[in-house]
């Protein structure tokens, strides 16, 4: 397995831990479940590193490892709409017309499964791709 394809793996790791410790911070705080002095609160920041690391990692090794600009751009475009389900206020879900009439810890839920989805995505595309990119030095 060639170097790149590796980190798409790594960072789909690091997309899924954060996805883990966001829905354990926020996630179980938001539903009621744990109260905000429980200790959960404090993963959340952590877990946000994490998911946006590993989004990171995915793109930039998989543009690397060969997988078409096309596919690049589909799976953007679906990060970018879990991006604006996951971190924008809820009147603006709403006011947008695409608030979907969910509640405000759906539109995050919702968000943070459509980036990983798209980064899901990106790392099978890798996997399947013909081979890394070579880098010319010039002289």
């Amino acid at each position: 397995m060639k170097s790149f394809k590796k980190y798409t793996i790594i960072g789909l790791g690091l997309n899924l831990m954060g996805f883990a410790l966001g829905f354990a911070g926020q996630g179980l705080y938001q539903l009621g479940i744990v109260s905000l002095n429980s200790g959960f609160a404090t993963v959340e920041p952590f877990g946000d590193l994490l998911f946006g690391l590993g989004i990171v990692v995915v793109v930039a090794a998989s543009a690397r490892s060969g997988v078409e600009m096309k596919y690049i751009v589909i799976a953007g475009a679906v990060i970018g709409m879990g991006l604006f389900y996951k971190s924008a206020l809820h009147e603006i879900h709403i006011a947008s017309g695409i608030g979907l009439g969910l509640a405000h810890t759906a539109h995050i839920g919702l968000g943070a499964i459509l980036i990983t989805i798209g980064a899901a995505a990106l790392t099978a595309l890798s996997l399947r791709s013909k081979g890394d990119i070579e880098v010319k030095k010039s002289v």
